[in-house]
């Protein structure tokens, strides 16, 4: 496509230059070549780790249901503390560097509930 337009690509660690001309072609059409038979023999090599990883009994991907810890829990002082002063949700998720979506859920799994500023807990 490069060479369509007579734009000529130079490949400065291997002093190649792909400039259009028979050459350039036949260079560019083997490395595409070796390139497509890699791709092939890496997802050949990854299905044979994973046919061999289940035979095996491993157990493959993420697990089912709720992480029992989660990222905020490290801050669990810090949040009841702010809870506690009457600090919103909002403002919580920006002094502690996150989303208040990830707030509120965090929350919600810990049975943390703010009632007109103070803190209630299941």
């Amino acid at each position: 496509m490069a060479a369509q337009k007579g734009i000529s690509v130079h490949i400065a660690k291997n002093r190649m230059v792909m400039d259009g001309s028979m050459q350039a072609t036949i260079t560019a059409t083997v490395l595409g070549l070796a390139a497509q038979i890699e791709r092939e023999f890496i997802s050949a090599r990854t299905k044979e780790a994973l046919c061999k990883s289940k035979i095996e009994g491993v157990k493959l991907g993420r697990p089912k249901g709720q992480a029992d810890l989660l990222k905020l829990d490290a801050f669990h002082d810090e949040i009841t503390g702010y809870i506690k002063k009457g600090i919103n949700k909002r403002a919580i998720s920006k002094l502690i560097e996150c989303s208040p979506s990830t707030l509120y859920k965090w929350l919600e799994r810990r049975h943390i509930h703010m009632k007109s500023g103070k803190l209630k807990a299941k």
